[in-house]
């Protein structure tokens, strides 16, 4: 039995709403819900159990903010492990033979430099932690969901990749422009993710089941099979607590149009109950899973996209630092002023594409990473990075927020750099290169 493969060839179940279940068996406001893995194990595995019986093929463990940062508020940080472990452990025991596990883990709560504090290491560090501690519990699938930066997404799959060898789903949550709170689309989210190891893209969170056909239309024309878990409608207050009015006969009925547009993995977010997971489990059992041709040929930044071929045709603007200018010493020595303005003028020209092309000494291979992290800042347009020294490529690859472009001539493990990091070569396409 193999995640992987059954999604290959047939669509499988999600589960629902851990919260509203925990909720309903006598979970407290201010308490931290993954807590009780270890102090209510039963509850928790009835909350398994029926979903399990309701019809789920894949089953969430309760560890969605049982990362460090989060337990550490409630001062649970020296339990992070056992937290985790026991998640995950659980849920196993209920699923047996019957389904998959996947360890659900969601973003951090907190911004990214440059806008907050969180840095690259420290999110990364965060996040592997709890991959080790899951993968231990024995998890079948981690589960990244209810992100809204596909930066941080990209750094959770890293961790993932680096630390595991489960199959990753990642599941971006959209506002109802269609954006994420970010900025980028369902296709550029699709297109980074996959190019960097996802074994699947999906959504979850955000609305209801109507307002996500747009989102799954977009996940479709990519080609790519995709997860998907809306809410039970747009919840009301009442006396203060939040009140899901959607149907799980009417919510459950757009599970055909998921799966008409590529779905393999159908399920429910908040609000959602094991009754919702049954209405949609008769549907998923009756409906042949549909597949359509890759269509995943483009570089991105963090919000636009560009494809492979009209490369060919487009204007592109240049950062170009030579190891003899004066700009130099500034740069090595942490002076990114230059680059700074540089964008700003860039940002005023009609570029669709920016390429940085930095003569990078062997004493300083993280310069064109700190460039390429200063120029994203301002530009949002999708960049080639032109370097003949594989470790700063790969440096600078690791902290881009979308899929680069390469122009080098290093032969050295650079096809497996481009590789891990979804990067490519680009040259043959360049018509103005300079």
């Amino acid at each position: 039995m193999s995640f992987l493969s059954d999604i290959e060839k047939k669509v499988l179940v999600f589960d629902g709403s851990m919260g509203i279940m925990l909720q309903s068996k006598g979970l407290e406001v201010g308490t931290c819900p993954e807590e009780w893995n270890i102090t209510h194990p039963e509850k928790v595995k009835e909350i398994y159990t029926a979903y399990r019986d309701a019809g789920a093929n894949v089953i969430q463990s309760n560890t969605f903010q049982s990362n460090l940062m989060k337990l550490s508020e409630y001062g649970l940080q020296d339990k992070h492990y056992d937290i985790n472990f026991a998640g995950v452990s659980l849920a196993k025991e209920v699923m047996g033979n019957n389904g998959y596990v996947a360890a659900s883990i969601g973003p951090l709560g907190k911004l990214l430099e440059p806008f907050g504090e969180l840095t690259f290491e420290q999110a990364y560090n965060t996040f592997k932690e709890q991959v080790v501690a899951v993968t231990a519990g024995g998890a079948d699938i981690i589960s990244f969901e209810t992100f809204t930066d596909v930066s941080e997404m990209r750094i959770a799959l890293l961790a993932a990749k680096e630390n595991c060898n489960l199959p990753v789903i990642c599941s971006i949550s959209y506002e109802q422009n269609g954006r994420t709170l970010m900025g980028s689309d369902p296709a550029v989210c699709a297109y980074i993710l996959h190019s960097l190891g996802a074994d699947m893209i999906g959504t979850n969170c955000s609305f209801g089941p109507e307002y996500m056909l747009k989102v799954a239309e977009i996940y479709g024309k990519t080609g790519l099979s995709f997860s998907i878990k809306p809410n039970a409608g747009i919840p009301k207050t009442v006396d203060g607590k939040l009140v899901y009015d959607e149907t799980s006969e009417k919510f459950a009925k757009y599970t055909r149009e998921f799966i008409k547009n590529g779905a393999r993995l159908v399920g429910g977010c908040c609000g959602t109950r094991p009754e919702f997971i049954a209405e949609i489990s008769k549907i998923v059992r009756e409906s042949d899973a549909v597949s359509y041709p890759l269509n995943v040929d483009f570089i991105t930044s963090s919000s636009k996209a560009i494809s492979f071929e009209d490369i060919k045709q487009t204007d592109i603007g240049w950062i170009d630092i030579k190891i003899e200018e004066t700009l130099k010493k500034d740069l090595l020595a942490g002076d990114m002023s230059a680059i700074t303005d540089t964008a700003m003028d860039l940002m005023e020209e009609d570029y669709e594409l920016i390429a940085i092309d930095v003569d990078v000494p062997e004493a300083d291979e993280l310069l064109l990473a700190n460039v390429v992290k200063e120029a994203q800042t301002y530009l949002k347009q999708p960049f080639i990075l032109k370097s003949d020294n594989p470790k700063s490529l790969e440096a600078a690859l690791r902290v881009y927020k979308g899929r680069a472009g390469v122009i080098t001539k290093a032969s050295d493990c650079v096809d497996e750099i481009l590789n891990k990091y979804g990067a490519v070569n680009v040259g043959g396409f360049i018509l103005n290169e300079k």
